[in-house]
This record gives structure tokens, C-alpha cells and sequence, in this order.
């Protein structure tokens, strides 16, 4: 029995140069980190300050999630992220959401927590590329241990934006499609007119 390779189910083109990048990097890396220093489009009216961000492309072709932390510089931001990586070949990531467990890198010296995330706006190349990712966010704490989330939290929502659920894993197994009872599409858009 041959393996498949996943990366042949990645598009050879793609019109968007981001996402042509991405298919590039993940074609020779295995996997694209993506990281934005600059302001977030649809945070750009809110205030002036800069929305930092970094997130990968590529995983899901390993059935792994894609990750994404916001608030941390470019660099800082991809060693957080490839250090998350190695993490999982020693925790499961399905339990490290669904426990709410802390994890240390070597990358920062803050614990991290991660969260699935539920607005994947930001993530332009992995919304291309697999727009039904899994996608988690990696979270860290303010200067006294306390995560956004809770009570007590120090920085105000700029510093790092929350896109995600804490404690939540979603199951990502088989989808059950059963026979339904009621009118079809045809029938529906019909009793529409």
C-alpha cells in the first residue's frame, strides 16, 4: 500500500499572490507561516495601533489544525507558533483545548493556552487554500499570569484580540448525513417565490 502525498491536493495556481506564496512555501517547507506587523483590515477603523498576527497553512493537509497568535511580533510570533508545533508530538492538541492546559516554549517565557478559534478573517491564506481548517489560537497571558478570558486581565483587547472559544474542541470526526423527511431544495426555493 503506497502512501498518498498531500501536498497533491494543494492547487498547482492560485490568482491570489498570497496564496500563491503560501502553495509555494508549503510545496518546499512542508508548511507557510504567514506574519502581518502591520494594522488588521477590519480592525483599522477601530484605532490606530498596530494588530500584530502570525499563522500557519499547511497543516490541514496533515489533518492537523492550523494555528494563529495575535499580539506578538513577526519573529516572536513564528518561533511561538514552530515551537506549538513540537509541542504536539508530546501532547495532543484535542486535549490540550478541551483541558484548557498550560504549555511553555522555549520561544517566550509565558505559559501559553490555546483556543479554537471561530472568526478566521484574518487568515487570508489558509481561508483560500482550506477554508474549512480547524484553526487554533495560541494564547498568552498578561504580566500576572491572567489570560484574556479572565477576570482580572490587564491589557486591554488591542494587545492581543481574542478570536476563539476557551475550552472548546470541536469534533472534527465523520459528518453523519441522514435521509430527510422534508421538501427538497427545488421544493423549498419554489414555496420561496
Amino acid at each position: 500500500m503506497t502512501e498518498s502525498n498531500p501536498r497533491r491536493t494543494l492547487p498547482r495556481w492560485h490568482p491570489d499572490p498570497l496564496a500563491r506564496s503560501a502553495i509555494e512555501r508549503i510545496r518546499s517547507c512542508g508548511l507557510a507561516v504567514t506574519a502581518h506587523d502591520g494594522l488588521c483590515a477590519e480592525h483599522a477603523h477601530d484605532h490606530d495601533d498596530a494588530c500584530p498576527y502570525a499563522y500557519t497553512s499547511g497543516r490541514s493537509l496533515h489533518t492537523e489544525p492550523e494555528l494563529v497568535v495575535y499580539g506578538l511580533g513577526a519573529e516572536a510570533a513564528v518561533d511561538v507558533l514552530c515551537d506549538t508545533i513540537d509541542e504536539f508530538e508530546f501532547h495532543d492538541w484535542q486535549q490540550l483545548v478541551s483541558d484548557g492546559t498550560e504549555y511553555a516554549v522555549e520561544s517566550i517565557d509565558v505559559p501559553l493556552r490555546l483556543v479554537e478559534v471561530v472568526d478566521t478573517t484574518d487568515l487570508h491564506a489558509t481561508n483560500l487554500l482550506f477554508p474549512n481548517a480547524t484553526v487554533l489560537q495560541v494564547v498568552w497571558p498578561d504580566d500576572h499570569g491572567v489570560y484574556p478570558w479572565e477576570h482580572g486581565y490587564s491589557l486591554e483587547p488591542r494587545a492581543q484580540y481574542l478570536k476563539g472559544v476557551e475550552g472548546f474542541a470541536r469534533d472534527v470526526g465523520p459528518r453523519v448525513i441522514s435521509r430527510s423527511t422534508g421538501p427538497n431544495r427545488a421544493q423549498r426555493r419554489k414555496r420561496k417565490r
